[in-house]
């Protein structure tokens, strides 16, 4: 499984045209340190060091839900929307912050994006009031999207060329290491100090990390160019991730939940309609409808990422809550699949190079559908084993999936396209994460509502075997489309040969 920040696009267009472009490169690069100075490894890995805090405050913040809901008197619905709106927060805002960055001074931008997401974790962690705490989840998603999003490009103006794949590199250990520590680090804090040490622990870490971009790196040197954010197509990415957002939240509360959620639709549509009428879109949604590879590629990617984030929600309540596990324990085994994930990751992809990528992606795909089946039978009395060897086929799935995924799609275009694929690619995973989120969310409004997890803990496990069947429902259509991809691919090729 790609890390959910990259799982929002870090590595998207904007870096991969910065890297391959060298006029554009040089230009940037005035006033940069010289490559291999103390000063500038030093920046290197600082920039690098960053890129831990999304992940991390996404996966810690699920070992924290629990405490946090007893403390705040947080109902079900609100804990649902607190991951649902820092994912939101970040998806409303990638394209639209990527076509700024592109335009504008990325450096002073990157500089704001870390001090933005300290002051909010700061701010979260001093607060009492869950409507005040959602509202900065949301802000907290939108500056993770803003250093995420332009880290990858400083380290293209830092780093040569023959030099940025173990730059990008230990940019993906530190995001795998974030989903990775993540609970674990969580977990432990959270047992000793409360919840609010997560979110003080996050605001320290990005701190150190600020003053230090801050004394080394230096400003860009020319003058920015006009910005080329077309902010009609903006306005209404935000607006319909909110719209789906605050309907989900009101499902059960009347007719104002199934309003939002229609107008979720139809500013959706609306963006849709205008993406195909611009000259230079957010998205090309033509690459899509004329490559049904690519297509079906990014569907069920899509499907695959709304299963894995919304598993790690579900299992971090129902062991916490239901089976009364401690935290720190919580967090160590939702810890394993992400472990699986950083092993197995690099030999999926060496076997893609080898074997027919959709063969590796079918098994994957099969494996993950396996685990949400698995999780059906988990009840009050269910061992810390099973969840472990449920979390670990799931991790093996999605490494097995994800590298050989990515080969399919990128396959599928012409070089000169691979960045939007890329691009395509990062937002299928976002979008996933988000509509896995919402289906958890509108799940809980429904049945629990405002009322706190904790008192209702019995009420808890059958929404979690309703929502684990309907996730394991999804994935084995995702394998089914995943199947007859490679059935048409096959079909087509004989076609095609004398």
């Amino acid at each position: 499984m790609r890390p959910w920040t990259y799982i929002c696009g870090c590595m998207s267009s904007r870096e991969t045209h910065i890297s391959n472009s060298s006029p554009r490169g040089r230009q940037i690069q005035v006033g940069t340190p010289s490559e291999g100075t103390p000063d500038t490894r030093f920046l290197v890995w600082a920039v690098i060091a960053t890129q831990f805090a999304p992940p991390f405050m996404f996966s810690g913040v699920a070992v924290a839900l629990p405490s946090m809901g007893h403390s705040l008197g947080a109902g079900a619905r609100a804990l649902g929307l607190v991951e649902t709106l820092f994912l939101a927060g970040s998806v409303a805002f990638l394209l639209p912050v990527g076509r700024y960055a592109d335009a504008r001074d990325k450096r002073a931008l990157y500089k704001l994006g870390l001090l933005s997401f300290a002051l909010s974790s700061l701010l979260i962690a001093l607060s009492s009031s869950v409507p005040f705490v959602l509202c900065i989840r949301f802000l907290q998603g939108l500056t993770s999207a803003v250093f995420a999003v332009t880290g990858p490009a400083i380290l293209a103006e830092l780093v040569p060329p023959d030099r940025r794949g173990r730059a990008y590199g230990g940019s993906l250990g530190a995001i795998y290491g974030g989903l990775t520590l993540g609970p674990i680090i969580a977990g432990f804090l959270i047992d000793h100090w409360g919840w609010r040490s997560v979110f003080l622990a996050s605001a320290g870490l990005i701190l150190v990390g600020y003053i230090a971009v801050r004394l080394l790196m230096p400003p860009r040197a020319q003058a920015p160019q006009a910005s080329k954010v077309h902010l009609p197509s903006t306005l209404l990415v935000v607006a319909s991730i909110l719209a789906l957002v605050a309907g989900s939240a009101s499902i059960g509360q009347g007719f104002w939940g199934y309003v939002g959620l229609l107008a979720g639709v139809a500013f959706a549509a609306a963006f849709v309609i205008l993406q195909r009428r611009i000259a230079q879109p957010l998205v090309d949604l033509g690459m899509l409808q004329r490559n049904a590879t690519m297509r079906n590629a990014l569907f069920i990617q899509m499907l695959l990422y709304m299963n894995a984030f919304s598993s790690i929600f579900l299992l971090s309540i129902y062991m916490q809550v239901v089976l009364g596990h401690a935290a720190k324990t919580s967090g160590q085994v939702i810890a394993l699949g992400s472990v699986l994930m950083a092993l197995v990751a690099p030999l999926a992809g060496r076997l893609a190079d080898r074997y027919p990528p959709r063969i590796l992606t079918s098994v994957g795909v099969a494996g993950v559908g396996i685990s949400a089946w698995l999780a059906i039978a988990f009840d009050a009395h269910s061992v810390l084993r099973s969840i472990a060897a449920m979390l670990a086929i799931q991790g093996v799935g999605f490494a097995l999936f994800s590298s050989p995924n990515m080969t399919v799609i990128m396959n599928s275009v012409a070089l000169e396209a691979s960045s939007m694929a890329s691009a395509l690619s990062a937002k299928a995973r976002s979008l996933g994460m988000v509509f896995g989120m919402l289906f958890t969310t509108i799940l809980l409004s429904l049945h629990l509502g405002d009322a706190p997890v904790a008192e209702h803990p019995l009420a808890f496990l059958p929404l979690m075997h309703l929502a684990f069947v309907c996730l394991a429902l999804l994935t084995s259509f995702a394998l089914a489309c995943s199947l007859l991809d490679g059935v048409m691919r096959r079909g087509r090729a004989r076609s095609s040969r004398p």
